[in-house]
């Protein structure tokens, strides 16, 4: 009798342990998926922040060089400056990325505080500094 039972129960568990072991493949393979995306998509967001802020720094690093670099040397210093600082941290970019990132930063500090209709001011400008695209 217990060799019958046995006889009977051995296919059913090793359905069920096939059935189990297919369940938790798809399952880790989705997760695998899913955290891979996730970190691609989370590094990707780290290196865009990382980049405008290394972008806000070299624009900074341009302008205090105003007494030697004019124009559009400025802007190449920046780029440069932030080229090798993004290099330094093993993230690589191409120059045409650094300089919308560089100008937009670049902007972003020129721009005019702008003041509310309750505190009673007007717009003040914050920045007169240019930074030239062509050449002088």
């Amino acid at each position: 009798m217990a060799q019958h039972i046995t006889e009977i129960l051995t296919p059913l568990i090793l359905a069920f342990v096939t059935a189990l072991a297919g369940v938790l493949t798809v399952a880790i393979t989705s997760a695998k998926s899913y955290l891979i995306s996730w970190i691609q998509a989370r590094t990707n967001a780290d290196q865009q922040e990382l980049i405008f802020k290394v972008a806000r720094e070299a624009m900074a690093y341009a302008e205090n060089q105003d007494e030697f670099i004019k124009g559009k040397d400025k802007l190449n210093a920046a780029i440069d400056y932030a080229a090798k600082e993004l290099q330094n941290r093993g993230v690589n970019v191409d120059r045409q990325k650094l300089l919308a990132t560089v100008q937009d930063a670049w902007m972003e500090y020129n721009k005019p505080i702008q003041k509310t209709a309750f505190e009673g001011t007007e717009n003040v400008e914050m920045n007169t500094t240019t930074l030239h695209t062509e050449a002088k």
